[in-house]
């Protein structure tokens, strides 16, 4: 009897911590430390769930209402970006592209394994993160599929990022190697895509808010559309990822599902108890057609495979005098990224 009445304490504690950490999660815009715990609303939920099972099975019938009543609101605020989206054809009349977003792991010990995933796929677009300068030159071997490169940030050893294109590039791209961010447009059929490839660093206490707050207007291309891949360490719902797609003007693409689980535990623990930390944002003239994960590297992310078209392009006005060629967005304090083959 006395060891039930414990049971019953300890499971009651349980269940209340992880209702506060889940709730604390919404607040993450007010307070950075909440938004980190909301990237575990998912994984949440789910122990709020094995908690309810233990409590009916206790007879623990408070315990069972407030870890049922936490984990409904953490399902209901987790699974609708995690479910898989459907698929639809291209804007009628719009020829259709392809965007791979992956985080290569800086060290992986078989790196061909993502060159053979991106000749797989064969996207127009691929956005890369962790990117050294080993893996400039395995890209180098892509340069006749991919001939327009760039790259950001490789001197920090292993929070360079990059992107590879068989489109061709306009203009030069902007490199912000302290935010882990480039961005370069991209010709598309005379279209101009503005892209971005983005590693954040990890949430709070780490810098990825600080990273956030330095990018922020510069984000915003006004007039065209653009598109964003990129490793956020942080969940499709959390304050983080939205301060961003705010920013840029963005709407984040859902339906990505779990795409990080360590190397060790991806072969021990299923997919889906992974972390939701690989995000597209795309802006309103970029329409989703299909969004996947594809077949595990080597590295820790899973790529994600984006299908996309663009929405025609509105009547160009007239124009009394010449405009000057689009430029890439700006930022005073950053510099041009360094190109490739």
């Amino acid at each position: 009897m006395q060891d039930s009445v414990v049971l019953k304490g300890l499971l009651a504690i349980a269940a209340l911590a992880c209702g506060l950490a889940l709730a604390a999660g919404f607040f993450g815009a007010e307070a950075h430390p909440f938004d980190s715990a909301s990237h575990f609303r998912f994984q949440l939920a789910l122990v709020l769930l094995v908690l309810a099972l233990l409590a009916l099975g206790l007879r623990a019938w408070g315990t069972l209402a407030v870890s049922l009543g936490f984990a409904a609101l953490g399902l209901a605020f987790s699974l609708p970006w995690l479910l898989p989206r459907e698929a639809r054809p291209p804007a009628a009349g719009q020829p259709g592209y392809t965007l791979l977003q992956m985080n290569l792991l800086y060290d992986a010990p078989d790196k061909a394994e993502a060159l053979r995933r991106i000749g797989e796929a064969r996207p127009d677009i691929v956005t890369v993160q962790e990117v050294t300068y080993e893996w400039q030159d395995l890209f180098q071997n892509l340069s006749e599929s991919y001939p327009f490169q760039t790259y950001c940030g490789l001197e920090n050893e292993r929070d360079g990022v990059a992107i590879l294109s068989r489109r061709p590039f306009v203009g030069d791209a902007l490199c912000q190697a302290r935010n882990g961010r480039v961005t370069q447009l991209v010709d598309l059929n005379g279209r101009t895509l503005a892209v971005t490839s983005l590693h954040l660093d990890w949430p709070w206490p780490k810098h990825h808010w600080k990273q956030i707050d330095d990018m922020g207007a510069s984000l915003r291309r006004d007039g065209g559309p653009s598109l964003l891949g990129g490793d956020f360490n942080a969940a499709p719902w959390s304050a983080a990822v939205r301060a961003v797609a705010d920013a840029g003007g963005w709407r984040i693409v859902r339906g990505i599902g779990p795409s990080w689980l360590t190397v060790r535990f991806s072969q021990i623990w299923p997919r889906w108890l992974g972390l939701p930390i690989d995000q597209l944002l795309v802006s309103p003239e970029v329409l989703v057609d299909q969004v996947e994960t594809l077949a595990r590297t080597s590295s820790d992310h899973l790529p994600v495979l984006l299908r996309f078209s663009l929405l025609p392009a509105p009547p160009a006005p007239t124009q009394s005098v010449a405009e000057p060629a689009t430029a890439a967005f700006e930022d005073p304090d950053t510099k041009p990224a360094a190109g490739g083959a």
